[in-house]
């Protein structure tokens, strides 16, 4: 009778232990896979220009003397200028990649969702040849339309994206 009972132990506390170990080798797993990614410095580049965005232009909001690519109104007010993102549209993937201060390719796809228009700035990576890898990060913010100073929720999806070599 006693060793009825201390085989159905075994057997339960092996249950155990193997579950045990593929907890641990999942949370390893997941950690691991966390911490590759944020040591990618295509990531590390994608994080930084994304709160980038929502900085106000350096020094001002003209495409021609813009340093630092920013689309808010101001330090205090975090909210973003159409009229920026209008100026953004109107430039090159060059003038993208030069004011953000990045070695990789720059796409940023702004759509308002109250009504669905687009506003695509650089060049998406999709009609890119010779693409490796690419890292998608997608933002909220609210917009605000210059001459009346109604506002949007608008959705910032941005793209980086590395050639191949």
């Amino acid at each position: 009778m006693r060793g009825q009972y201390f085989s159905f132990d075994a057997i339960i506390a092996s249950v155990i232990f193997v579950l045990a170990l593929v907890a641990l080798l999942s949370y390893w797993h997941s950690v691991r896979s966390f911490l590759d990614y944020q040591n990618d410095q295509l990531s590390r580049d994608a994080v930084r220009i994304s709160n980038l965005m929502f900085t106000p232009p350096e020094p001002s909001a003209d495409c021609a003397t813009m340093e630092r690519l920013g689309f808010a109104k101001g330090w205090d007010d975090r909210r973003v200028d159409s009229s920026v993102i209008s100026c953004a549209a109107s430039q090159d993937a060059a003038w993208l990649r030069n004011v953000t201060g990045s070695s990789y390719g720059v796409y940023l796809k702004i759509t308002n969702l109250a009504n669905g228009t687009e506003t695509e700035i650089g060049t998406d990576p999709s009609t890119e040849p010779d693409v490796a890898d690419v890292v998608k990060l997608r933002r909220l913010a609210t917009v605000v339309d210059s001459p009346d100073d109604s506002t949007y929720l608008a959705s910032f999806d941005l793209s980086m994206y590395k050639k191949s070599q």
